[in-house]
């Protein structure tokens, strides 16, 4: 019984992908010239060497799978099955399209949870492992306002920039998913175990280019950076050195043409050093703020951010650069409700995000913190 996507087509590009030395870009090859995965198959040593020029040796390879009736991949399949775990070919329909333009795009994709791959707008947030507060500040506050957007984000579930970026997204109820660098049978770190399944039930979920059982290896990393830069419209880097991943995804992005984005830092920061450099050398616009990206990318607001929330027409026009929260401190603010506590009484917005609203009201210099734990409007 077929499920989750394993087709006799899906499964022939599976086996393709675990023999040894055949990788995306000779698998497209081989699929193109004989018309399917299962035609490779179907070929015979004198087509594959003759016709395609492929060496003795993965014409071995690929005779030992064809011989085999393509066993690994069909357990796998099973096995996936079992776990729940997708596969999505690169001949299907529902395949990423902006992965389509890549000459290494993955011949299948595994997933879990509802990965919207498709939507018109992804924006990918990275970062360093190791941020610095104002960094976890910038990644919370930005992904908070890119939710008037209508964006998917992506990110790869690492320590640091990545995970706050995931939690951040659903705090704002944005889908999001994120790229694994091994297979979708555990998850690494397990610590991010809760946010993962979060994601899947909130509208988002897990990518692999790499089958259950895949244990996590430095060398994988790089290619799940490539998915991940694939797959955006645009990719924003909160805080990175010079060396690191995020830096290695930027460049990837960079090379494939699409939208990068860095916050600048002081030349002293050295959490800034990556951010600065890519700037410097063009592989990066300047974000100074999320209005930089959206007029960049040319992305309109959601239609009820539009309309706001329950503010009047001249608090808009006052307040119209502010995400709703923002507004609606801005309005306790000059109503004399100055504090945190007072304003969580009203039974509207959580501790955490009026805390990160004032946080942002204040790097915007339009609120200051008072003695005593309350806060004052300067405008």
């Amino acid at each position: 019984m077929i499920s989750l996507g394993y087709c006799e087509e899906t499964i022939a590009m599976m086996e393709l992908g675990l023999c040894e030395g055949i990788g995306p870009v000779v698998g497209k090859h081989l699929i193109q010239y004989f018309g399917s995965a299962q035609g490779v198959f179907q070929a015979t040593k004198i087509d594959w060497q003759g016709l395609t020029g492929l060496s003795i040796k993965l014409s071995h390879q690929l005779q030992l799978s064809k011989d085999n009736g393509c066993k690994a991949a069909r357990e796998l399949a099973e096995n996936h099955q079992e776990l729940n775990i997708r596969g999505t070919s690169i001949s299907h329909p529902d395949y990423p399209h902006r992965l389509l333009e890549l000459a290494n795009a993955p011949l299948v994709l595994f997933s879990v949870g509802d990965t919207p791959w498709n939507a018109p707008r992804i924006i990918g947030v990275i970062g360093t492992r190791k941020p610095t507060p104002q960094g976890i500040a910038y990644t919370k506050s930005w992904v908070e306002k890119l939710s008037q957007y209508n964006v998917v984000m992506v990110s790869g579930l690492a320590y640091g920039i990545d995970i706050v970026a995931h939690q951040a997204a659903l705090d704002a109820g944005i889908p999001n998913f994120a790229v694994m660098a091994h297979g979708l049978d555990h998850i690494y770190p397990t610590q991010h175990r809760q946010v993962a399944e979060q994601m899947q039930s909130h509208g988002g979920g897990l990518i692999a280019d790499f089958p259950a059982h895949t244990k996590m290896h430095p060398d994988y990393f790089p290619k799940r950076n490539r998915i991940v830069a694939g797959l955006c419209d645009a990719l924003l880097v909160i805080e990175s050195g010079v060396k690191g991943g995020s830096m290695i995804t930027a460049s990837i992005a960079h090379g494939y043409n699409r939208d990068v984005f860095a916050i600048p830092g002081r030349p002293s920061d050295s959490a800034s050093e990556g951010c600065n450099f890519l700037i410097k050398h063009q592989m990066a616009h300047m974000a100074r703020n999320v209005e930089d990206i959206v007029e960049s990318m040319n992305w309109t607001r959601n239609q009820h951010n539009k309309q706001g929330n329950s503010q009047s027409g001249d608090q808009m026009q006052l307040f119209g650069n502010l995400n709703p929260i923002e507004k609606q401190v801005m309005q306790w603010l000059m109503q004399g409700i100055q504090k945190p506590d007072d304003m969580l009484q009203q039974n509207q917005w959580s501790a955490s995000h009026i805390a990160m609203a004032l946080l942002d009201l204040e790097i915007k210099g339009l609120v200051t913190a008072q003695s005593g734990n309350f806060y004052t409007a300067q405008c």
